[in-house]
C-alpha cells in the first residue's frame, strides 16, 4: 500500500489544496524538498552558531524530534523539525547583560 497518491495530474494551481494523503509530481516534490532543505539548514546551523551551542547537538536533537514526530503522526505528515530563530534573543540577552557596555571598557593608551 502506497503512503501517498499523486494529486490530480501532479500539478497544482493557486486555488488548489494538496490533501495530507496526496503528493505532487516528483519534480515538484524534489523542488519543494530542496527549498525546505535550504530553509531548515539556515535554522539548524545558523542558530547554534549564533548562540555558541554545538551544531552537532542541534542536529542530533532535531533528528530525534523528527523521528519522534513521525512515529506519533504515523508518518502521515512528512516533516523535519529543526531549531528556531525565536530562541536567539532569549539566549543572547543574558550574555549581553553580563558584559559591560562598550563605553565602560577602557582602551589601551596610545603611544606616540
Amino acid at each position: 500500500m502506497a503512503l501517498w497518491t499523486v494529486h490530480g495530474d501532479g500539478r497544482i494551481t493557486d486555488s488548489e489544496t494538496v490533501a495530507p494523503q496526496e503528493r505532487v509530481s516528483w519534480p515538484l516534490t524534489i523542488g519543494f524538498g530542496v527549498q525546505h532543505l535550504v530553509a531548515m539548514f539556515g535554522a539548524t546551523v545558523l542558530v547554534p552558531t549564533a548562540t555558541g551551542l554545538p551544531v552537532a547537538t542541534t542536529l542530533l536533537f532535531s533528528g530525534l524530534g523528527t523521528l519522534l514526530f513521525l512515529v506519533i503522526t504515523k508518518n502521515r505528515v512528512p516533516s523535519y523539525l529543526g531549531s528556531s530563530f525565536a530562541f536567539v534573543a532569549p539566549l543572547v540577552a543574558p550574555v549581553n547583560r553580563a558584559s559591560p557596555p562598550s563605553s565602560a571598557v577602557s582602551s589601551p593608551p596610545v603611544c606616540s
